[in-house]
């Protein structure tokens, strides 16, 4: 494990741009830890799912139109 001198002589090191990048890192280990909720629907998860029919095993250009009844 790192010790803190040792982790500021790193931060010493590292130019003005990382330090910007390095401070958003530090604000959001601050924040409280909030376990992902499980949705009630699982069409939440993925909201494709169910949006496309299969129509057996159909395939066509994409600049030809069809019908699905076909």
């Amino acid at each position: 494990m790192i010790s803190r001198e040792h982790l500021k002589l790193e931060i010493d090191a590292i130019d003005d741009a990382y330090i910007e990048i390095l401070h958003r890192i530090i604000l959001a280990l601050k924040q409280p830890f909030q376990p992902p909720h499980s949705l009630d629907n699982p069409n939440q998860v993925n909201p494709l799912k169910d949006s496309v029919l299969f129509e057996k095993d159909l395939i066509s250009p994409i600049d030809v139109s069809w019908e699905a009844d076909q």
